[in-house]
């Protein structure tokens, strides 16, 4: 018996949001390119309008904006590093995770892997020293082949030399899934790892021993797989439920609070006064809250940055802000209460420039 095989609406999500071929995803030259490119790493930095911050003795200028030139990166995940004061950008295009300047400039950073893979979301784990990343397959999903279903690695880096620690491949846990898609990564305050499964509709842990297991599975009666997550504080995970459809619009969405003590118990925030399409990408802030990158319902690439509060430990949730975006898949915020998201247009074949903004309500 064959094995089973993502369904033609589940190819045309990754198709959708990626928008190129595979013959333009060849892995190998994607990353030869990368490294020609980085030769000259400050060629075309640019930033635009800053904001100065005092920590101690050291005045941090937080630009408006950052733009990146000349790398083909298609960046679908970011993060802020505060050791140094830099941003993480994930690529699709199975190239090294680079590091970026405020400035603009930026180097590879993440090296020593067995095979190049496509990264997605990224969590920079300070406590541990670790960058954990997210890693799946592009071309697999988007090949046609039914023998090729995806991939879900789990990726863990050293934060300060970029060097790779450990692979762990998480597939395994779940032959018979349809496809693989490792989407999102978080931490709890021991170190136990979450990574979100999009296609496989399951949330795995690895602990900290880096023994993984199928720590969730989405039977929650909505049909959508598991994409963006975070650690409350407080016990619990919470977890975006999302889908594409056909005309890029987010569908069959929903919130899931899931206690890290007792998973089967998880349920369905409640959002009594509406406003909650679903997240791609998102992050808890200081306060508690969730802040989130969703789709407007009216046209794809039309997205919206919002933030979630909750007065009853994510029983419900209500919008506090909401604010029109460029195109893009996800926020990273800095300790100084800073949102910064990456502007993503995939339909354009082959981009070359990437801009980080930073947003404010």
């Amino acid at each position: 018996m064959k094995n089973p095989t993502p369904s033609k609406s589940e190819t045309k999500e990754v198709k959708f949001r990626v928008g190129r071929t595979v013959t333009q995803l060849v892995l190998f030259c994607g990353v030869s390119l990368f490294l020609l490119c980085c030769n000259n790493p400050k060629r075309d930095a640019g930033t635009r309008n800053e904001t100065s911050i005092v920590m101690g003795k050291a005045k941090i200028a937080f630009p408006e904006e950052i733009t990146i030139r000349g790398i083909a990166q298609n960046p679908e995940g970011i993060e802020y590093d505060n050791n140094d004061q830099t941003f993480l950008l994930s690529s699709l295009n199975a190239g090294p995770i680079i590091k970026v300047h405020l400035d603009g400039t930026y180097e590879p950073f993440t090296t020593g892997e067995p095979f190049p893979m496509s990264t997605a979301g990224l969590h920079v784990d300070r406590k541990h020293n670790r960058l954990l990343v997210a890693a799946f397959s592009l071309p697999e999903l988007i090949d046609n082949d039914p023998k090729t279903k995806g991939a879900a690695h789990l990726r863990i880096y050293d934060l300060k030399t970029g060097r790779m620690q450990k692979d762990v491949d998480l597939a395994t846990l779940l032959p018979g899934a349809n496809a693989y898609f490792a989407n999102d990564v978080a931490v709890d305050g021991a170190g136990n790892v979450y990574v979100s499964d999009w296609y496989a509709r399951v949330v795995y842990k690895v602990d900290t021993s880096g023994k993984p297991g199928v720590f969730w599975k989405n039977e929650t009666g909505i049909s959508s797989g598991a994409n963006g997550l975070d650690v409350h504080p407080d016990g619990y995970l919470l977890v975006s439920l999302v889908r594409v459809n056909d005309q890029g619009l987010y569908t069959d969405y929903g919130l899931v609070n899931i206690p890290l003590s007792d998973p089967s118990s998880a349920k369905l925030v409640d959002f009594p006064n509406g406003g909650y399409a679903g997240f791609d990408g998102m992050v808890l802030n200081a306060k508690g809250n969730v802040v989130g990158v969703t789709n407007n319902g009216k046209s794809p690439g039309g997205n919206t940055l919002v933030e979630l509060s909750s007065k009853d430990n994510w029983k419900s949730a209500q919008v506090i802000h909401s604010k029109a975006i460029t195109p893009s898949t996800t926020v990273a915020t800095t300790p100084e209460g800073k949102y910064y998201i990456i502007n993503q247009d995939f339909t354009k074949d082959e981009a070359t420039t990437w801009t980080i903004q930073q947003i404010e309500w």
